[in-house]
């Protein structure tokens, strides 16, 4: 059975010691990573104000980052969920994978609505993507993401000569869209 927390609300709960957050945050997340088929090894580690990371160690890391980082952000998201469940004033606790995070440590939990995102990464994606629509002469639909990345996304074209810019919605998915890039007429 999957590591167990007590979960009852109402209950009077008692703040969790960072050891004892720790002993739990590691074996729950080697649980997951077990329930998966997936050998890894969970190293505790400490950033910025004495916070907890996790870090994984594994000859499968692609398989537990994921297309985009995806699968390391739900382990991530389910570990923290698990984490809350135990005690709601737990820190959020990030997962790094061979080096590789999901850029999440501060703060508590994902991103919000209004956060910073990595712009560069976004001017970067933009920038990318316009060349190959140049190259090729053939529209490219890429995404979905949220409206600040959108936005990124379409200031970093919009003084391009040659390209432009629209957003798609994404059937079932509000908020996020897809940027599609064509050539102008």
């Amino acid at each position: 059975m999957l590591y167990e927390i007590n979960c009852k609300y109402g209950e009077d709960k008692i703040m969790m010691k960072p050891d004892e957050l720790e002993t739990k945050a590691t074996t729950a997340l080697t649980e997951m990573v077990r329930l998966l088929g997936i050998d890894a090894e969970v190293s505790a580690g400490v950033i910025e104000e004495n916070r907890l990371k996790l870090c994984l160690n594994s000859g499968e890391a692609g398989r537990l980052i994921g297309r985009k980082g995806q699968s390391l952000e739900s382990l991530e998201l389910l570990l923290n969920r698990i984490l809350k469940c135990a005690d709601e004033d737990n820190p959020w606790v990030p997962v790094e994978v061979d080096g590789y995070s999901t850029g999440r440590t501060g703060g508590d939990g994902p991103r919000h609505r209004g956060e910073n995102v990595d712009q560069e990464r976004f001017e970067c994606l933009a920038s990318d993507t316009a060349k190959e629509v140049k190259r090729w002469q053939k529209e490219k639909k890429i995404g979905p993401f949220s409206p600040a990345e959108r936005r990124i996304i379409h200031l970093t074209l919009q003084d391009d000569e040659e390209v432009l810019t629209e957003s798609e919605a994404v059937p079932g998915e509000a908020g996020r869209k897809y940027v599609i890039v064509r050539m102008k007429k």
